[in-house]
């Protein structure tokens, strides 16, 4: 569980401190290694080959072409994290991480892409399937041998994501952060973090991307790990349609509903004695 806890814990409690650069970073130029996105610039992308890799198998787009024809619908593969992307400033170079392909292992449901960690609403680590984005609250059910199609908002386990009330103000959405780490049992489901990558079994999730901001510096230049991530309030279900022999699997998801998220709040810091 400790896993699914650091990168979340860590940013948070540094927040307070990092939102004060926002002045600074407004004098700070924009650079990027993609055009269409300003946040992460040094992230690794996989290749015009990689993506060709990542595609899901021809028999599995034959085969659930109808339920892909539906908008907000969409299939993709995850390969196990072997942890080469841990630190972007640092190359690995075992040779699983030589091989790896960038971004395999992270993928965003709420800009439907391969993505970076930080941004990911879900990973896929030593078979069990991870919510633990930056300055989010991602909650994974298990809903079981459920046909995807079959599964709504009114789906019985359904009712507690439908009716979790995310907080705002930072410390409480610590709180709840961990709560999820340890899981909650609601009814004949538990809702959790971290879920078991099963075959052949169908999810709900809901994750909570909260509005704010991550100040890192990059060579004397301050960024926004968050810039141009779209922070929404997205629950989804998904169905593990194939796990392959190297442990990556392929999901089939479609999109429940979305709704604006709420925008993460600080205590101001009081200040000491010799401050005043």
């Amino acid at each position: 569980m400790k896993y699914a806890v650091l990168t979340f814990f860590v940013l948070l409690t540094a927040l307070p401190e990092l939102v004060c650069a926002q002045v600074q970073q407004r004098r700070t130029p924009n650079f990027s290694t993609d055009n269409s996105r300003s946040y992460f610039p040094f992230r690794k992308k996989p290749s015009k080959e990689q993506r060709k890799q990542l595609q899901p198998k021809a028999e599995d787009l034959t085969k659930y072409s109808q339920v892909l024809a539906q908008p907000k619908t969409g299939i993709f593969r995850l390969l196990p994290d072997a942890g080469c992307e841990e630190n972007p400033l640092i190359v690995k170079a075992d040779e699983d991480c030589l091989k790896a392909i960038p971004e395999s292992s992270f993928y965003s449901f709420r800009e439907d892409k391969h993505t970076h960690d930080v941004v990911a609403d879900i990973r896929l680590k030593n078979g069990f399937l991870v919510s633990d984005g930056v300055l989010a609250q991602g909650i994974l059910v298990n809903l079981g041998d459920v046909a995807l199609d079959k599964v709504s908002l009114a789906s019985e386990g359904l009712f507690y994501l439908r009716n979790y009330q995310p907080l705002e103000l930072s410390q409480e959405a610590h709180q709840q952060h961990f709560q999820m780490v340890r899981g909650v049992k609601s009814g004949k489901y538990e809702y959790r973090k971290i879920q078991s990558a099963v075959e052949n079994s169908t999810y709900a999730m809901r994750v909570i991307a909260y509005k704010g901001s991550i100040y890192r510096s990059y060579r004397g230049f301050r960024y926004d790990l968050l810039d141009g991530d779209k922070r929404i309030d997205l629950t989804l279900t998904f169905r593990v349609i194939r796990k392959e022999a190297d442990g990556g699997v392929t999901l089939l998801w479609k999109e429940l509903e979305r709704k604006e998220s709420p925008k993460i709040k600080y205590l101001k810091r009081k200040k000491q004695n010799n401050e005043r």
